[in-house]
């Protein structure tokens, strides 16, 4: 499934970090929600130095441009346009983020791992589903995942494709309706979508993401999109909730069935 990289896929975003803290902490926060007693019983031990599960998910941001620069490539599976297959891409030989998701389950799912161990990966797994559904976590290798897609603002302020999706629609969403109506909309969907069936496959939740990418109305490919209007931000609102609210009831499985058992 993960090869070794082609010459294009060497120029994977280095910059990248999902959602900003925001969106993070709301996939986690929301998937601890959705925990079963045992689940929560196992993980609470997991994230208490943080104090919250939403705080640990944002830990792997904080390290991978210090204490551990190794993990930087571990949040992102860039594509070329021939290529759009998420089930057929490559990573470099330090990894990408359908390797570290892999990584970090088999490292929660052994029981000689050690409790740090186990922590981390708890953490990283956390934030790595987040990452896997904002679609610029999934985009070109040539523009670092949008990070090299420059744009303007009306008033002339520039910003970047990676950097709207990252947290600029939804710091459109805070300005105009405050602070909480992004969690109440990812919350109400969570309660619209929680019994549908969803897909255990990491890379079909890339596939997602990179489809997304890919739709006109995003303005991703052939770098269509110039200026980056209230109205582009407002037409994204509702991809964004759906995806973070994806991510929460993808997480709460993934670690329900790890820790599973009648309650």
């Amino acid at each position: 499934m993960i090869k070794n990289f082609s010459f294009l896929l060497l120029i994977f975003s280095l910059d990248a970090s999902a959602w900003w803290d925001k969106g993070h902490q709301l996939v986690c926060d929301e998937a601890y929600k959705l925990l079963t007693p045992r689940a929560k019983k196992f993980i609470d031990p997991l994230i208490d130095e943080h104090g919250s599960y939403g705080i640990a998910c944002v830990w792997p941001d904080l390290i991978k441009n210090e204490d551990r620069k190794d993990t930087r490539s571990w949040h992102y599976i860039n594509l070329p346009d021939s290529e759009q297959n998420t089930y057929k891409a490559t990573c470099p030989e330090n990894g990408c983020l359908i390797y570290a998701f892999h990584k970090q389950m088999k490292v929660l799912n052994d029981h000689s791992s050690t409790f740090r161990e186990r922590a981390e990966a708890v953490w990283f797994i956390g934030h790595f589903v987040g990452d896997v559904h904002q679609p610029m976590h999934v985009g070109y290798p040539e523009d670092r995942g949008g990070n090299d897609h420059k744009l303007k603002f009306p008033d002339g302020t520039l910003t970047n494709m990676h950097s709207v999706w990252d947290g600029q629609i939804i710091e459109h969403m805070d300005s105009l309706f405050g602070e909480q109506y992004l969690s109440k909309n990812v919350s109400i969907k969570i309660g619209k979508s929680i019994n549908n069936s969803q897909s255990t496959e990491f890379e079909s939740w890339a596939q997602e993401s990179r489809d997304i990418a890919m739709q006109g109305s995003v303005g991703y490919r052939n770098n269509e999109l110039k200026i980056v209007t209230d109205e582009y931000l407002e037409n994204h609102f509702e991809i964004v909730q759906e995806r973070i609210a994806l991510g929460a009831i993808r997480l709460s499985q993934i670690l329900n069935r790890i820790y599973f058992q009648d309650d």
